[in-house]
């Protein structure tokens, strides 16, 4: 879902998002872009660098869902070009679970044969 962004510099908007209100605050710094979140009234992410393509809050707080930044080329997202070539969209966490790949189980000493065969590279010298 795209958030509506205007073409200014610096800008706070407050959007509902699956029943979460998130607070989204666009600053530029020199020629940067830096992003503050907060989600139902608790601080998530304090002006961190804005970036196209990547998700913007870490995986790990990423519960109630995600924002990234598109831009045509990959550009660095900048207020001159929001809703032209650029814009912010979120990614619920319904369409972030499509994308998790399920942890790899623990290896454990079960998964190793130790009568099995030792590779040819860590076979010692004479080993047949």
């Amino acid at each position: 879902m795209q958030v509506p962004l205007q073409a200014v510099p610096n800008q706070t908007l407050t959007v509902i998002l699956d029943n979460n209100t998130w607070a989204v605050t666009l600053k530029t710094v020199e020629d940067t872009t830096v992003v503050s979140l907060t989600l139902n009234n608790t601080d998530l992410l304090d002006s961190a660098r804005a970036v196209a393509g990547a998700l913007i809050i870490p995986s790990q707080y990423e519960e109630s869902g995600n924002f990234l930044f598109l831009s045509s080329n990959n550009q660095l997202p900048y207020y001159t070009q929001f809703g032209v070539t650029q814009s912010l969209v979120y990614v619920s966490a319904a369409e972030l679970a499509v994308f998790r790949t399920p942890p790899a189980p623990p290896i454990t000493a079960a998964d190793f044969n130790p009568i099995a065969a030792l590779p040819l590279r860590f076979a010692p010298q004479g080993y047949m």
